[in-house]
């Protein structure tokens, strides 16, 4: 004969599984509740090792600062945080997140004291793949073409920008330089495929072994954002 458990030893049990499942499910809807960055330096030094995400108590894992391309996603533990490398344990970047959003791009230039970061919306809109994101980080106006759209970008000022008048549908002829007070000087003119899986970043800086404006660019190859971990 089956014996029926007292109410009082049922409800006591259920109370048990109902605590022990909660923290889980409150964990998992945290976590699935964190944005995702993605990173990309202008420079780095070279000895600079591993970086991690960290808030409070809280650190995220290891990963390298690429500066050829994006790193992969990283989970974000608040919407704000700060970069820290894993060697010399101080921080880099100190990142505060838009209050909206779940995928960011942050572009770190370089500071005094390590990085001041530059935060993009990784879904924007307006930044699209084919676009190319411009940031100044010289000290004079750079200027130059992508096919028939022009730019021109003040110091410590970033800019999107949407080329245009592709040559047989196929390219883009691009000119970059520098506004100085002798006049316009140019930097380079190239030319770049028709790509609509990329999206562009240009950097321009003082370059410090020369003293002069110069610019690197980097191509981000569009991808899917992960289910959260």
């Amino acid at each position: 004969m089956t014996l029926a458990a007292p109410r009082f030893l049922l409800a006591a049990m259920l109370a048990f599984t109902a605590g022990i499942g909660t923290p889980v499910v409150a964990q998992e809807r945290a976590s699935e509740a964190r944005p995702h960055v993605r990173f990309l330096a202008e420079r780095a030094p070279g000895d600079l090792g591993q970086v991690l995400l960290a808030t409070g108590e809280v650190r995220g894992e290891p990963f390298t600062l690429t500066l050829n391309n994006l790193t992969p996603f990283q989970s974000a533990p608040a919407r704000a945080f700060s970069l820290r490398s894993v060697e010399k344990n101080v921080d880099l970047a100190r990142i505060q997140l838009p209050d909206q959003g779940k995928s960011f791009i942050v572009l770190l230039i370089p500071a005094e004291a390590g990085y001041k970061s530059v935060i993009l919306s990784a879904s924007d809109p307006n930044f699209r793949p084919g676009d190319v994101y411009l940031y100044n980080h010289a000290d004079k106006p750079v200027i130059g073409y992508v096919g028939t759209a022009r730019f021109l970008v003040t110091p410590q000022k970033g800019q999107i920008l949407r080329p245009a008048g592709a040559k047989q549908n196929a390219y883009y002829d691009v000119g970059f330089g520098v506004r100085e007070e002798e006049g316009d000087r140019a930097l380079s003119t190239t030319r770049w495929p028709v790509d609509d899986k990329v999206r562009s970043y240009v950097f321009f800086f003082v370059n410090p072994r020369t003293q002069r404006v110069d610019f690197r660019a980097v191509d981000e190859f569009i991808v899917t954002e992960p289910a959260a971990p």
